[in-house]
C-alpha cells in the first residue's frame, strides 16, 4: 500500500503559496474594503452593511454548492486542484473591478458595489473551497496535516504582512493624493501576484487520499453525514463565533486608530506587527497541537484572544503600549486558532469516513468556509449597527458618543465573543488517541480494498 502520510517540503511550500495568495487578497478586503466603501467610494454605512449581508447570504449557499461540486469533480488532476487553474484569473479580474470607482450617482454606485462584491465572493469561493480542501487529501496523517496547514499559515502570513505593510503606502504612492486611483493600482498588483501563486499550487501539489472505491453517496447523504458529525459541528460553532468576533474587531480597527487614537497610520504599523507575530504563531502551532491536543489548544488560544482583545479598550494615545500588548497576544494566539481549525477539518473528514464509510472532504471544508463567512458577514452587521447606533459620520470630528461606539465595536464586543467561542471545545471528542485509532482503522480498510 502506498505511503500517503508524508509530504515533501517542496510540495508543502507549493501548497503554502496558495495561502499567500488568499491572505494577500482577503486581508486587503477584510482590512480596507469597509474604509474604501465609506470614505473613498462614498457609500453610507447602511448601504455598505446591506450589500455585505445580501451578498453573504448567496455566498453561504455558494460555499455548500462548491463543496458538493468539488467532491463530484473527476479530472486527471484530481477533484480540487483543477479549480485553481480554472478560477484564478477570473478571481484576479473581479478583485480589481471591486475597487474601481465609477463616477455614477448614489443608486448606480450601490448597484455597482453590490454586483462586483457578489461576484468577488463567488469567485473567492470557487478558488478557496478547493484550495482549503486540498489540506484534507494531501496526507492521511493528522499530524502531517497540521504541519501542512502550519506551512500554509506561515506563508499566508507573508501575504497578510504584504497587505498590512504595503497597502496604504502603495495607495499613497500610486494615488499621489487620489485614494481611488491608489487603491485600484494597488489591488491590481496584489491580484496579479495572487493569480500566479494559485497557479503554482496547481502545478506542485498531489491529491493522495481518495474516497473509498465502493462509495456511493448523494447530496442528501453528504448533508446528513455532515449534520451527524459531532466533531465537525463543534468546530463549526467555535469558528463561527470566532469569525464573528474577528470581523467586528478587524473591520473597525482602522476607525479606532483614526478617531480614538488620532493616527490612522497606526493601522499599517499594528497590522504589520500583528502579521509578523502571527507568523511566529503559525510556526508554533504544531508544537501547541502536540502539547495540548488540537481541541484543547484551540479552546485555550481563542479564550486568550478574547481577553487580549478586551485589553485594547484601555489603549489611549498616551498609552500605546496597551495596544501593542493587545495586538501581539491577539495575533499570535489568533493564528494558532485558525490553523488548528483547518487542521481539525481534515480530522472530521477522517471521522466521517471511519463512522459512515463515506468521505466528502469538499463539503466539510466548504462548510468550514461557511462558518467563517457567516461570522464575517454578521460581524460586519454588528459593526455597522453599532457605528450607526452611536452616530458615526465619515470624515468628520467624532462625538464622544460615536467614539464610544467605535471603541466598543473594536474591543469589548469581539473580546466577549472570542471567550464564548472557547466553550464548544470543552465537548470535542477527537483527542490524539482517538485520531490514531481512526487513522489505523482507515489504513486497514484501504489496504483491504487494494
Amino acid at each position: 500500500m502506498a505511503d500517503n502520510s508524508k509530504v515533501g517540503w517542496g510540495e508543502k511550500i507549493g501548497y503554502g503559496v496558495s495561502g499567500t495568495a488568499t491572505t494577500l487578497v482577503w486581508s486587503t478586503i477584510g482590512g480596507f474594503l469597509t474604509y474604501f466603501y465609506t470614505d473613498v467610494f462614498g457609500l453610507s454605512v447602511a448601504a455598505m452593511t446591506t450589500i455585505f449581508m445580501v451578498s453573504r447570504v448567496w455566498d453561504m449557499v455558494a460555499d455548500f454548492l462548491m463543496g458538493l461540486v468539488a467532491d463530484r469533480t473527476r479530472t486527471r488532476w484530481g477533484k480540487f486542484r483543477p479549480w485553481l487553474l480554472w478560477a484564478s484569473v477570473p478571481f484576479g479580474v473581479i478583485t480589481v473591478l471591486t475597487f474601481v470607482t465609477p463616477a455614477w450617482g448614489p443608486i448606480g454606485k450601490i448597484v455597482y458595489a453590490s454586483v462586483t462584491y457578489m461576484l468577488l465572493m463567488t469567485l473567492y469561493t470557487i478558488c478557496v473551497v478547493p484550495q482549503n480542501s486540498l489540506q484534507g487529501v494531501m496526507s492521511d496523517d493528522p499530524q502531517e496535516r497540521t504541519r501542512i496547514t502550519s506551512v500554509c499559515g506561515v506563508l499566508g502570513g507573508i501575504g497578510g504582512l504584504i497587505s498590512a505593510a504595503c497597502c496604504l503606502p502603495l495607495v499613497k504612492y500610486f494615488g499621489q493624493g487620489n485614494e481611488a486611483i491608489g487603491f485600484q493600482w494597488t489591488i491590481g498588483l496584489f491580484a496579479v501576484v495572487a493569480t500566479i501563486l494559485y497557479l503554482i499550487t496547481f502545478f506542485t501539489v498531489r491529491e493522495r487520499v481518495q474516497p473509498p472505491k465502493q462509495q456511493h453517496s448523494s447530496v442528501w447523504v453528504d448533508i446528513k453525514d455532515l449534520l451527524q458529525n459531532k466533531p465537525w459541528l463543534l468546530a463549526f460553532i467555535t469558528i463561527l463565533i470566532a469569525a464573528l468576533a474577528s470581523a467586528c474587531r478587524g473591520s473597525v480597527q482602522m476607525y479606532f486608530f483614526k478617531y480614538n487614537l488620532h493616527d490612522v497610520d497606526l493601522t499599517t504599523l499594528f497590522r504589520s506587527i500583528g502579521v509578523v507575530v502571527g507568523l511566529v504563531g503559525a510556526m508554533a502551532t504544531p508544537l501547541v497541537g502536540r502539547w495540548l491536543g488540537k481541541a484543547r489548544g484551540l479552546g485555550i488560544c481563542v479564550f486568550v484572544v478574547g481577553v487580549s482583545a478586551m485589553l485594547m479598550y484601555f489603549a489611549r494615545p498616551d498609552r500605546l503600549w496597551v495596544a501593542y500588548v493587545s495586538t501581539v497576544l491577539c495575533e499570535f494566539f489568533g493564528m494558532i486558532v485558525i490553523i488548528m481549525f483547518f487542521a481539525m477539518l481534515g480530522d472530521t473528514a477522517d471521522y466521517n469516513e471511519w463512522r459512515h464509510g463515506r468521505r466528502a472532504t469538499g463539503i466539510i471544508y466548504a462548510a468550514g468556509s461557511v462558518a467563517l463567512k457567516t461570522g464575517f458577514a454578521f460581524g460586519g452587521l454588528i459593526m455597522g449597527g453599532i457605528l450607526g447606533a452611536f452616530g458615526y459620520q465619515a470624515n468628520v470630528e467624532q462625538t464622544a458618543r460615536s467614539l464610544c461606539g467605535i471603541s466598543l465595536a473594536a474591543t469589548l464586543v469581539p473580546g466577549l465573543l472570542f471567550c464564548l467561542a472557547a466553550v464548544p471545545m470543552l465537548f470535542y471528542p477527537l483527542n490524539s488517541a482517538k485520531l490514531e485509532e481512526i487513522k489505523l482503522e482507515l489504513e486497514r480498510r484501504r489496504g483491504q480494498a487494494e
